[in-house]
């Protein structure tokens, strides 16, 4: 597999980012190929999307959101070519390796849309099933992505993300801490697509070979 074709980054340079995540709670990398990020948004336009549950979460802990999800792939889609891709950039790099306990494995596959003018979504942390790395790829349009200590955003910080960024943060079992961040996307001032990849122990299986 020629990696040079989907990304900008070696192996060597995305463990550097993923190890700054040991002193930083989300970083982003400019990664995807131009020529891949377009076909990559040529798919996500053509998607099928269904509506997020606009509020979730236990009384004093609701999370609100205004976004479409599709996590429906057929066996030749290119997410599955760019999950195997990245998986093969992450498991080259040594540096990653060295900070999880147990192999790190991208199964949960969502496409994520948000439309223009809508609120994005409130701060929450992700479910304590997805382990390890959380993986968020920027395929189109702009929102402010921040993150903060808690929900109502002490030490609030922006993550710059443009269309071929990929947004990381760590999750549980990085470096055997129990690190879930609070995050949360706001001013979506275009039409926003981000293609997510995580670890979910819940439902780990082998994502299939391409």
């Amino acid at each position: 597999m020629n990696l040079n074709s989907y990304f900008t980054v070696s192996p060597d340079q995305l463990g550097g980012a993923v190890r700054a995540l040991t002193y930083i709670p989300a970083v982003s990398v400019p990664v995807l190929c131009p020529d891949f990020r377009q076909a990559l948004l040529q798919a996500a336009l053509a998607a099928d999307y269904r509506p997020a549950t606009e509020t979730v979460g236990k009384p004093g802990r609701e999370v609100t959101q205004r976004l479409y999800v599709s996590d429906n792939f057929e066996d030749e889609s290119i997410f599955y070519e760019l999950t195997t891709a990245f998986q093969t950039l992450f498991d080259e790099s040594a540096n990653c390796s060295s900070l999880f306990t147990e192999p790190v494995v991208f199964n949960d596959l969502m496409l994520q849309k948000y439309d223009c003018g809508k609120i994005g979504i409130t701060p929450h942390r992700d479910r304590t099933a997805y382990r390890h790395i959380i993986c968020l790829f920027v395929l189109a349009g702009h929102g402010r992505f921040g993150v903060a200590a808690d929900r109502a955003r002490s030490r609030e910080q922006e993550i710059s993300n443009f269309p071929g960024d990929v947004i990381l943060m760590p999750g549980p079992g990085f470096k055997e801490m129990d690190k879930r961040p609070y995050h949360f996307v706001e001013h979506i001032t275009e039409e926003r697509y981000v293609f997510g990849l995580r670890h979910d122990n819940d439902k780990l299986r082998t994502i299939k070979p391409r």
